[in-house]
């Protein structure tokens, strides 16, 4: 090779040489050498706002409607206290004192008949007075499904078979089943002070036979209603209210005291004007 492209030679290598120098010198030291591939395109809006997947936690789900709390069992209706009146009907302030005193007493409702005719076989002419047994015989079978008691109500004299006696004066009689009886104003007036203690005797003889509907035999407690009249209407004279044994066996079919009893004080003592 002659000197002259010897020279031509080493020329050429130096040129490369100087420019991978200048190369390496734009880039700097430990660059990172350029991608050989496209880059992938960016993700799209609508891959930014997909749903989460499935590990995300699931949406919390509506609160349930609150329970409301169990209603207690509702307490079995009380049967209705019937007051049914036979011939003349009573003074208009006995029959309303009369409802008076149930209305303290007892939570039942009351309804008050229409007044009836006695019935005509119920008379007995010897006594010229109505025989009780053959009222209520005629009550039995009319007395409403949803009585507790059919109260009559009577302001005749009435009687009945006692023992030897064939027809024996009385206040009041029930019958065995305890749905209805009936009371005399006629013996409720014999001996009182005056209408107010007739009346009260007639009211507190109408609390003690509904008290037997309850299931309240005669009491031993003296004072109490349902004392043992003995034969005698004297007895209600000193009843006053319902003894706490009496109340405790009937429980809430009997009213709590509120308030003066109906007859306190009694009518047939002097009233005391309060200043």
């Amino acid at each position: 090779m002659s000197a002259r492209v010897h020279a031509l030679v080493l020329l050429s290598v130096a040129i490369s040489c100087i420019a991978l120098l200048l190369s390496a010198c734009r880039s700097g030291p430990g660059a990172a050498p350029e991608p050989t591939h496209e880059a992938a395109p960016q993700a799209s809006s609508r891959a930014a706002s997909a749903p989460p997947s499935s590990t995300s936690a699931a949406p919390k789900a509506a609160s349930p409607e609150p329970t409301p709390p169990p209603t207690p069992a509702s307490s079995p209706a009380l049967g209705k206290i019937y007051l049914q009146q036979f011939g003349d009907p009573l003074p208009d302030q006995d029959l309303a004192f009369t409802l008076r005193s149930i209305a303290y007493y007892f939570p039942n409702p009351v309804v008050v008949l229409p007044v009836r005719e006695l019935p005509q076989d119920a008379y007995y002419p010897p006594r010229s007075r109505y025989r009780a047994e053959k009222i209520l015989d005629k009550m039995a079978g009319e007395t409403p499904a949803d009585a507790q008691v059919v109260v009559a109500l009577t302001t005749v004299d009435i009687s009945t078979t006692k023992g030897e006696y064939e027809d024996w004066g009385i206040l009041g009689l029930a019958t065995v089943s305890g749905r209805e009886c009936v009371i005399s104003r006629f013996r409720a007036a014999r001996g009182a002070k005056n209408a107010e203690h007739t009346r009260q005797r007639l009211a507190k003889v109408v609390v003690h036979e509904i008290g037997h509907t309850l299931g309240l035999p005669h009491c031993p407690e003296y004072g109490c209603l349902m004392e043992d009249g003995k034969g005698t209407v004297l007895t209600t004279d000193h009843e006053l209210d319902f003894c706490p044994q009496c109340r405790k066996t009937v429980g809430e079919k009997l009213l709590p005291s509120n308030g003066p009893l109906p007859w306190d004080p009694p009518a047939h003592l002097p009233m005391v004007a309060v200043p």
